[in-house]
């Protein structure tokens, strides 16, 4: 069993190096641009990229599709591609790194059943990473929706005065700071530049990428030829719609912070279970 365990740790360790050695030549300018602070273990990412092109993986799934999307809305259309492909590099050097000194962990122990652990960890760091862009995606969301509340407020405020739509929208969007606030600046530079107003508006929901802010932006463009009567009323209807969905989401973060304390306790019933199945095993002859 120790010679067997000892071989599969060779086997595993000579690959990953190999992977870091072949992905370090071939890949070093995907990674040198990324933040250290933001991706520290950078310098091993070399191992998921060279990987992912040994097994010429297509990028090509519908989740792989989903997450290239979301690195599209956080990094820009520019960098989006690019960071899609850091994302994906991290969670399989995380799986390949931790998967590696499996065997090494049962040889130490003593026992072969502590050869879980690698997997067990590899596999959670591959959830983690997955999980990263959506997370950020998510927290994006929140942030615009709570944004979009006093933005509208204001919309309707300056509107009702008898501002047109692009004035009270410039005039916002100089007002504050806020990932929302920077896409309408971004919105008025286009508009600037010679992009149609309606296009502005189109491009700012997409970047969004906000449901209320989309049915938002829809019903602007639909009332730029229509005068500012309609778009009041609607503007005042949906103020009042988006300060009870900020309500939610106050409410839902509560419920998240609640459900997070339950970690601690999950992790110490998982090492209490350890601590009783080992020495059950260990007596069984596994």
């Amino acid at each position: 069993m120790v010679i067997a365990l000892m071989a599969v740790y060779v086997v595993f360790a000579g690959f990953w190096i190999f992977l870091l050695i072949q992905g370090g030549k071939n890949y070093s300018d995907m990674i040198e641009p990324l933040d250290k602070k933001s991706y520290m273990l950078k310098s091993l990412y070399p191992v998921g990229f060279e990987f992912l092109s040994l097994i010429h993986y297509s990028y090509q799934s519908n989740s792989d599709k989903k997450r290239l999307e979301q690195c599209k809305i956080i990094f820009g259309e520019k960098y989006g591609e690019y960071y899609f492909r850091v994302s994906m590099a991290e969670r399989y050097t995380y799986l390949i790194t931790y998967l590696m000194p499996s065997p090494l962990i049962g040889l130490i122990f003593g026992n072969p059943i502590f050869c879980l652990a690698g997997p067990i960890v590899a596999f959670v760091m591959f959830y983690y990473a997955d999980t990263k862009i959506t997370d950020i995606t998510k927290k994006r969301e929140e942030k615009i929706t709570d944004e979009f509340c006093n933005m509208i407020s204001k919309m309707a405020l300056l509107i009702n005065a008898g501002m047109i739509t692009k004035e009270a929208w410039d005039k916002i969007a100089d007002s504050s700071e806020g990932i929302l606030y920077e896409e309408m600046r971004r919105a008025s530079q286009e508009m600037a530049n010679g992009v149609s107003e309606v296009d502005a508006y189109i491009g700012f929901g997409d970047r969004c990428d906000v449901a209320i802010v989309k049915k938002f932006v829809s019903m602007l463009v639909q009332n730029l030829s229509k005068g500012n009567k309609e778009l009041v009323d609607f503007l005042r209807s949906e103020s009042a719609l988006s300060w009870e969905e900020k309500k939610h989401l106050v409410k839902r973060k509560g419920e998240a912070a609640s459900s997070k304390l339950m970690i601690p306790l999950t992790m110490i019933m998982i090492g209490i279970f350890i601590m009783i199945l080992v020495p059950i095993c260990s007596k069984i002859g596994f």
